[in-house]
C-alpha cells in the first residue's frame, strides 16, 4: 500500500503521545516527513528555554523539525493536533489533501483553545473528538468523523486529554485508510448556528472565592480538574494580617462534596491540607 507523506503540527504532551502512536503503527499508510511546532520558550522560575513535547519526540526519532510555516515541505497531507495557531489560507492549500485537524470536542460545540478544560469546568459527563478538514476560520471546516467519549467523575485534564487523544487516533486511522483506498473521504458541513467558543485560560482564571468551597462545592471541583495542572486553582487567605495566595494542588469529590487534599502557600512547599490547617488555623 502506498504511504502518504505527512507533516505533523502539534505541541503538548497528549499531542506528542498521538505522534508516538503514529510512528509505532506500522500498519498506518503514512510517513511522517516533517514536524512543525511553536518555538522553544522559557519555562519555570529560572526561565529555562525548553522545547515542546512534540518537538522533543520528533528529534528523538530524527524527524526534521521546523518552527516557521513557510518551511512546510511538499506533502500529501498535514495533520494538526493542539498546535495553537490559526493557519493562513495559502498554507492550508499546500498539501495535496489539505490539513486535517483533531479537535477534542464534538464540534461545533467548544471551538477554540480550551475545549477539554471547558468541558470539565462545565461538568459534562460526555464530550468527544472531531476529525475535521481545516479552513481559515477557527474550527470551522467540514467534519470527517466524530465520536463521543464518556467523562469519568474523577477525570482531570490530563486523563481526559489522553482518552480523547486515543479516540482521535482511532478516527484518524480509519479515515486515512479510507483516503488511501478511495482517494477521498466523506465530509459534512458543521451547523455553524450551534457553535460555541472557548476562551484561553490564564492564571487569574483559577481564582476561587473562599465561600465557594462551601456554597459551590461541585463547581470548585470541576474547575480544579479542568485547570489542572495549569493554571490551577487558588484562593486568598489572611495569615498574620497579610493576604496571601493559596494554591489548591489536589482535590477529590466525595458524596457530592469537594475535599481539599493538598495546598501550596505562595513561597512555600506543597503540604497536606490537614497540615496547613493545623499550622495556620485556616479552614476552607
Amino acid at each position: 500500500m502506498k504511504k502518504l507523506r505527512l507533516a505533523y503540527f502539534g505541541s503538548p504532551d497528549f499531542s506528542a503521545r498521538f505522534l508516538e502512536k503514529m510512528l509505532g503503527d506500522h500498519e498506518l499508510p503514512i510517513e511522517v516527513v516533517q514536524v512543525i511546532t511553536p518555538k522553544d520558550k522559557p519555562v519555570g522560575r529560572k526561565g529555562t528555554i525548553t522545547a515542546v513535547p512534540v518537538k522533543e519526540l520528533a528529534l528523538k526519532h530524527k524527524i526534521p523539525v521546523d518552527h516557521d510555516l513557510s518551511a512546510l515541505k511538499i506533502v500529501d497531507i498535514a495533520l494538526l493536533f493542539a498546535y495553537g495557531e490559526l493557519l493562513p489560507k495559502e498554507i492550508l492549500a499546500k498539501p495535496k489533501h489539505g490539513f486535517w485537524n483533531i479537535h477534542p470536542s464534538l464540534l461545533p460545540e467548544y471551538r477554540g483553545a480550551a475545549p477539554i478544560a471547558s468541558a470539565l469546568i462545565d461538568g459534562l459527563d460526555q464530550t468527544g473528538v472531531t476529525l475535521m478538514k481545516m479552513d481559515e476560520q477557527l474550527d470551522h471546516g467540514p467534519v470527517i468523523a466524530q465520536k463521543e467519549v464518556d467523562v469519568s467523575p474523577s477525570d482531570r485534564h490530563p486523563e481526559l486529554a489522553l482518552k480523547l487523544s486515543d479516540t482521535g487516533y482511532e478516527l484518524f486511522k480509519k479515515a486515512i485508510n479510507e483516503l488511501v483506498q478511495n482517494g477521498s473521504v466523506s465530509e459534512v458541513e458543521q451547523d455553524h448556528s450551534k457553535a460555541t467558543i472557548t476562551k484561553t485560560f490564564a492564571k487569574q482564571d483559577g481564582y476561587v472565592d473562599p465561600k465557594d468551597f462551601v456554597g459551590n462545592s461541585t463547581g470548585v471541583f470541576n474547575k480544579f480538574r479542568g485547570l489542572y495542572p495549569w493554571p490551577g486553582i487558588w484562593t486568598k487567605v489572611v495569615i498574620n494580617g497579610k493576604e496571601q495566595r493559596l494554591k489548591i494542588t489536589d482535590m477529590e469529590l466525595t458524596d457530592g462534596k469537594s475535599i481539599v487534599k493538598k495546598v501550596q502557600l505562595e513561597g512555600k512547599n506543597e503540604v497536606d491540607y490537614e497540615t496547613f490547617k493545623n499550622a495556620y488555623k485556616i479552614e476552607l
